[in-house]
């Protein structure tokens, strides 16, 4: 009679290839899931972004607020100024939305790990540069005198962008400059200044491949009618060229 029955060695081996089989196939797509999850709740606070910039504009008189020190007065002048872990922001649109979770992208860090962007930075969306600031846009490069908007009525349509992301990083042929202000200046096929962010939904996780990995993903934005999209990398003259009419609000360059 035997007294009891055990597993031989070959059996053990099947048994835990099986089960690194099994996990290869999860894990990639838990990973999946999980920034599926993350870029669900970085729309969600573009969303709210959206709402606060409609708040804010029946408020003040339909006015944009001033696009570099909407959320934060830099100390000493300057603009751009980051949202860092412990401030205690004073910016005009900071009332509208006032809780930290809101201004950063949760798949942000994941993608900036590794870049030389300030750790402590706790906000990741900026503003597009060519509505409020009293209508001035940075640099001349669209030509002597052209001017954004300062008011909600001297936008052509509803679907111009209001807040959008940018990488931690350049990328050649995309953008010229990596996130490094709290405003949006994007650039055309003739002229590359920012962009939009590549690291939602790339096809891998790589950065070192300017053209696939997190170069390659898509980035998302709100509009001024509140509605949220995601726009995919440039890879074209005509790509840059759309990227840009996104942003202008103006129903031509003038």
């Amino acid at each position: 009679m035997r007294k009891g029955v055990g597993f031989t060695l070959i059996e053990l081996l099947v048994v835990i290839a099986i089960i690194a089989l099994l996990l290869a196939i999860l894990v990639p797509s838990l990973g999946k899931a999980k920034e599926h999850t993350r870029n669900i709740l970085c729309r969600s606070n573009l969303k709210q972004y959206g709402l606060a910039m409609r708040m804010y504009l029946d408020d003040n008189d339909c006015r944009f607020p001033t696009t570099n020190i909407w959320l934060k007065s830099p100390a000493g002048g300057g603009y751009g100024a980051f949202l860092r872990e412990g401030d205690e922001p004073d910016g005009v649109f900071w009332p509208y939305i006032s809780s930290y979770d809101i201004h950063l992208c949760p798949s942000f860090w994941p993608a900036a790990r590794g870049t030389s962007l300030d750790p402590t930075i706790r906000g990741n969306y900026v503003m597009n540069s060519y509505i409020g600031n009293n209508s001035k846009i940075w640099s001349d490069w669209l030509g002597a005198g052209v001017t954004g908007v300062t008011k909600e009525s001297e936008v052509h349509r509803s679907t111009v962008l209001t807040f959008t992301e940018e990488n931690a990083w350049s990328i050649p042929n995309y953008s010229y400059a990596p996130f490094n202000d709290t405003f949006f200046t994007i650039g055309n096929s003739t002229r590359l200044i920012d962009n939009f962010a590549t690291f939602h939904n790339p096809p891998t996780r790589d950065r070192s491949n300017p053209d696939g990995g997190l170069n390659a993903g898509r980035g998302n934005l709100v509009n001024l009618d509140g509605s949220v999209d995601s726009v995919p990398r440039a890879k074209t003259p005509d790509d840059l060229d759309r990227g840009f009419r996104l942003a202008w609000p103006k129903k031509k360059v003038q």
